[in-house]
């Protein structure tokens, strides 16, 4: 296959040719100036073998290994493959490059038989020593291509480094064992998300730490080209082992205002968008031309309290925080309809259901609270927001404002500050907040994924830390640990439901939303299939044909 394209102008932030927020009064013009002048490289659209899709921000990094947000990892997904997969539209596991697995009677050993004939998108082959250089680089610190960046995924997902998994041997080409440090109920489940996916040992080597510019996998869709704050082209890959897509090029577009999407999708110049806001929704739902794709609920938006800082170190201010806010009128009257007030940190979707972690709204007790604590006319300190909509948080700016009127009206005094995204990302995971507005989407369908990462003190270690509240208690962390090495799933429920009892009686968050989101494609795009964890599988996807 010929080599990935990545023009020289991913590296520098290009200046946009108008200025976005001036688009009240004439978004019907930008549209066209946008289409015409975005990028100077062109792109086209609408056309039967090309696929234009709009989202809000751009990727990040597309290294899955390193990757830490969901724009990077859900266009991995379809460049990249893992051992396993899950069944389209669910969290069901299915064989990916590996084809059958058994565990030994110890839960600790693992050997999977993988895929042959097999092949990365450079022309090199997938087989066992390509499994092993792979997890060895995200579970090694001393491999030489574990400097590249900071693996926050392995490190939340098999507790640290070298973590759970023990030794990596190669028993022949098509077969790979892992042995475990202890067992691990969620393995299998945890192996087919994007981060874990397979890239070529012979493209890392060659790229480096340029390695998250220019991907290569086994998967259906290669890139094709990167033009930064722009756009994302992936071309069908004809040597995938799979049934090969029927749509030939994807281009993956940045819009950040979302006004200028919705034009865009109304006259045809893109194809679909991902999460579009409530208001777009309801108007996009009597667009006859226009479908609206609702995905199963999987997420959880909360406010992340850093347990770490000064009064925030309080219980009896985290919990006079909780009684605070207004979880039930900020959901119905700032997400999509179908959102749901949280009352857990866990999502109805996933089990064990109806182990309550928020508190009601009781502001007069939010006062007592802080009085007890010492602060009877209540504190200053900093709400941080993301400026771009994310999944779970479709208004960001309106939530965050909305919780800072309620912590206004117990005393805590809350300034408010926006960072785009990609800079939020960074300094909240680096534990320099007092307050955060946060989310979880479900990885993989199992509570490890909602409890562990975002939770447990194994993951409050800035940087790269996905425990925003900092909080690190041990008997919680005793819990979670047994929970993951315990089988029957009728004892990992009774340990979950002990952890989240500590998380009520702890207070480091506020679960506030079960957000419902949403995809848009026109009637054109025939497929879909929404996918719980906010993925879209374009190789799933065709265009309808006359008479179809």
């Amino acid at each position: 296959m010929k080599a990935t394209s990545v023009p020289d102008c991913f590296a520098r932030e290009r200046p946009r040719p108008f200025a976005w927020r001036r688009l009240a009064s004439g978004a019907a013009i930008c549209i066209a100036a946008l289409l015409a002048c975005s990028c100077r490289h062109s792109v086209s659209t609408g056309t039967a073998d090309t696929l234009v899709f709009g989202r809000n921000k751009d990727a990040l990094n597309l290294d899955p290994a390193l990757a830490q947000d969901g724009l990077s990892l859900s266009l991995d997904e379809v460049m990249l493959e893992g051992l396993t997969r899950y069944r389209p539209g669910s969290f069901n596991i299915e064989p990916g490059l590996a084809t059958s697995w058994k565990v030994d009677g110890t839960g600790r050993t693992w050997t999977f038989t993988l895929r042959r004939n097999v092949k990365f998108q450079d022309g090199t082959s997938f087989d066992a020593g390509a499994v092993k250089f792979n997890i060895d680089r995200w579970r090694l610190r001393d491999s030489p291509y574990h400097k590249y960046g900071i693996f926050t995924y392995y490190q939340s997902q098999f507790g640290g480094f070298p973590g759970i998994i023990a030794a990596v041997q190669v028993l022949a080409p098509d077969k790979i064992v892992l042995h475990l440090s202890h067992p691990m109920a969620p393995l299998l489940a945890n192996l087919a998300e994007p981060a874990f996916a397979m890239s070529s040992p012979t493209a890392i080597r060659a790229h480096g730490a340029d390695y998250f510019r220019r991907p290569i996998g086994t998967g259906p869709y290669a890139l094709s080209e990167w033009i930064k704050d722009d756009h994302i082209t992936l071309r069908r890959f004809d040597g995938y082992w799979g049934p090969k897509p029927r749509i030939t090029t994807v281009v993956v577009r940045d819009f950040p205002d979302p006004a200028v999407t919705r034009l865009a999708l109304e006259n045809g110049d893109i194809d679909g968008w991902e999460f579009p806001r409530p208001d777009d929704v309801a108007a996009l739902s009597g667009n006859a031309n226009m479908r609206v794709y609702q995905r199963p609920p999987n997420s959880t938006m909360y406010l992340a309290i850093n347990t770490q800082r000064p009064a925030l170190n309080d219980v009896r201010v985290r919990r006079a925080i909780n009684e605070a806010i207004d979880a039930r009128t900020i959901t119905q009257r700032l997400f999509e309809r179908g959102t749901v007030r949280a009352k857990s940190f866990l999502p109805p979707t996933v089990w064990p259901r109806g182990v309550p972690t928020a508190y009601r709204y009781d502001p007069p007790d939010a006062k007592r609270l802080l009085r007890e604590a010492g602060y009877p006319h209540g504190f200053k300190t900093r709400l941080w927001y993301m400026t771009a909509p994310r999944p779970y948080l479709p208004q960001p700016e309106r939530v965050a404002e909305a919780i800072q009127a309620d912590l206004k009206a117990v005393g805590i005094d809350a300034a408010l500050q926006g960072l785009e995204w990609g800079t939020f990302l960074h300094r909240v995971m680096n534990a320099e907040h007092d307050l955060t507005l946060a989310g979880w989407t479900g990885d993989n369908g199992d509570p490890d994924n909602f409890l562990y990462p975002p939770l447990d003190l194994d993951n409050a270690h800035p940087p790269g830390a996905y425990n925003l509240a900092f909080w690190r208690n041990a008997a919680y962390h005793r819990l979670i640990v047994a929970a993951q090495s315990t089988l029957p799933i009728h004892e990992r429920a009774r340990l979950y439901v002990q952890a989240l009892r500590l998380i009520h009686e702890d207070a480091p968050v506020v679960p506030i939303a079960y957000p419902t989101t949403a995809v848009v494609f026109s009637t054109r795009v025939a497929g879909v299939v929404p996918a719980p964890d906010g993925s879209e599988m374009f190789q799933h996807l065709h265009f309808k044909r006359d008479g179809d």
